[in-house]
């Protein structure tokens, strides 16, 4: 089947991106706009990686695909995903929705996640996995396949104080 748009499945990245401004998610799904990769982005890439002997493992399933940094089994047998962030955000909710989609797809091929784990500049955070939790990310998932899945774009972002420092202001209809 041909598809009529470029992207079709919502990534932990959109859900995250989503959190921020659902334009964004728009203009990544329908014209694949892609913000240029800048100095930190790249560091913050080559700071994320595993060390030698170890990989990230891909994840797909069929909600999506996933990369997970690590993926540690505890002593108690049950696994934990580890989420790395190079650099602290204004906003940490949005590593934990990425971290928490990104449970959502790898669940159905990764039994027995328990806990996610978020570094932030080398500093970790374990969270245990809650029903309310998962769920709550569940319902931005579906408001982020949403936007994905319309060709009309959404409705002016909530908080537009972020507008005059997004590189996607240029392509957004609100502006």
């Amino acid at each position: 089947m041909i598809s009529t748009k470029p992207v079709d499945s919502v990534s932990p990245t959109l859900v995250k991106q989503y959190s921020y401004c659902p334009v964004i998610v728009w203009l990544k799904a329908w014209f694949l706009l892609e913000e240029p990769v800048t100095d930190s982005m790249r560091i913050g890439k080559e700071s994320v990686k595993p060390p030698g002997g170890k990989g990230q493992v891909i994840v797909r399933a069929g909600c999506g695909t996933a990369i997970l940094d690590e993926v540690v089994r505890e002593r108690d047998g049950s696994l934990t995903m580890v989420e790395k962030k190079a650099y602290k955000s204004y906003n940490y909710s949005r590593y934990v929705e990425q971290a928490v989609a990104s449970y959502i797809i790898a669940k159905e091929v990764l039994p027995g996640v328990r806990r996610l784990r978020i570094e932030v500049e080398g500093v970790g955070r374990t969270l245990e996995l809650n029903w309310d939790l998962v769920k709550e990310v569940e319902e931005i998932t579906k408001k982020t396949q949403e936007i994905v899945s319309k060709e009309a774009n959404p409705p002016r972002p909530w908080n537009s104080t972020k507008c005059r420092s997004c590189w996607y202001g240029k392509f957004c209809p609100h502006q």
